[in-house]
């Protein structure tokens, strides 16, 4: 299943950047360029410092593969799928692009999926080597999901994954767009991991869907005290296929925050029924937080340094010049990026 298409993968980008410097002097920068379509499937792309918490995942081939969320200032949260198979570099965060302009680049100094995430918990803890300069985004604790995750609401989508239905489209830039919960609860049935329901899990679709590069990434929903992140970018439901657009499967990270914790060693930013979270990057634009996109890093988006994984329910793979080695590892990504099959 995603354990033997994640292995796949990792043979088959090797193969495929191998193939493609053998062929052009050039090296990879070589062949035609990839032109993508900038529009999440069904969004567009988010403003720059509007959600400044998102991070890109870098493998150590320099594309990015997942998406996450900065939750504590040394540690991202992205999907199991994501560190399972394929050898993580770093992060990009603050950015609107995975492979080039401005961000915050740290290496990754460990990835840990969570236990069984095939059958549980489709999550991954991924801990930097040092802290971000980007405000953490609040995790939705129980008293926030248990009145604001219902059946209806209204979330974000945000992510740097493919924007076509067939995933086939090679996107570096950061996505947004709106979606509604359609089952709050992720019953038994339709992909949704009977080990963890009700109450692991939720069902959302509507006007976008993540797609193949999005895995990991966050799911925004409005609370009282401002946007947290209430689900990980995990797959698509059974009825979806392989095709994006439809309705996808997301993770819930509140009942396993214990766990969040002690694998990374550190208290991550949780929301509270008392004191609202730090609303960096509303959905609506208004957040206040530092929103400059520009971090400390370098902002060359070449993911030099730790180690990095990938993802499905989106894996995002880089742009820009890499030219025809982009289109080989487009091929090798689809398999595994989004959808878990």
């Amino acid at each position: 299943m995603v354990r033997s298409l994640t292995s796949l993968l990792s043979m088959t980008l090797t193969a495929a950047v191998g193939a493609v410097a053998a062929a052009s002097p050039a090296g990879p920068t070589g062949g035609p360029v990839v032109q993508p379509d900038p529009t999440v499937v069904g969004g567009q792309p988010a403003p720059a410092g509007k959600w400044p918490d998102v991070a890109a995942i870098i493998a150590s081939e320099g594309y990015a593969v997942c998406t996450g969320t900065l939750i504590a200032p040394t540690v991202v949260l992205t999907a199991g799928h994501c560190a399972d198979g394929i050898s993580l570099d770093s992060v990009k965060i603050g950015a609107t692009d995975s492979e080039s302009g401005p961000g915050e680049i740290i290496p990754i100094a460990s990835a840990t999926p969570y236990p069984s995430w095939e059958t549980t918990f489709d999550v991954s803890v991924l801990v930097l080597e040092r802290a971000s300069t980007i405000t953490p985004r609040a995790v939705a604790t129980d008293c926030i999901v248990g009145t604001s995750l219902v059946d209806n609401a209204p979330v974000t989508l945000v992510g740097f994954g493919a924007t076509t239905p067939a995933g086939d489209d090679y996107n570096t830039i950061l996505m947004e767009g709106s979606a509604v919960i359609e089952d709050a609860d992720c019953m038994p049935g339709d992909g949704c991991n009977e080990a963890v329901s009700p109450g692991g899990e939720f069902v959302a679709g509507g006007d976008a869907d993540s797609c193949y590069g999005d895995s990991g990434g966050p799911v925004y929903l409005a609370s009282p005290g401002g946007t947290v992140v209430a689900g990980v970018v995990s797959r698509g439901t059974n009825s979806a296929g392989e095709q994006c657009g439809l309705s996808g499967i997301y993770v819930r990270p509140d009942p396993i925050i214990p766990w969040i914790e002690e694998t990374a060693g550190t208290a991550i930013t949780k929301a509270s029924c008392d004191t609202p979270p730090d609303d960096t990057g509303d959905s609506d634009g208004s957040g206040d937080g530092d929103g400059s996109g520009d971090g400390s890093g370098d902002g060359s988006g070449d993911g030099s340094g730790g180690d990095v994984s990938p993802m499905i329910g989106g894996c995002a793979a880089g742009g820009g010049a890499g030219g025809s080695t982009a289109a080989l590892l487009l091929l090798a990504l689809v398999a595994i990026r989004r959808r878990r099959s």
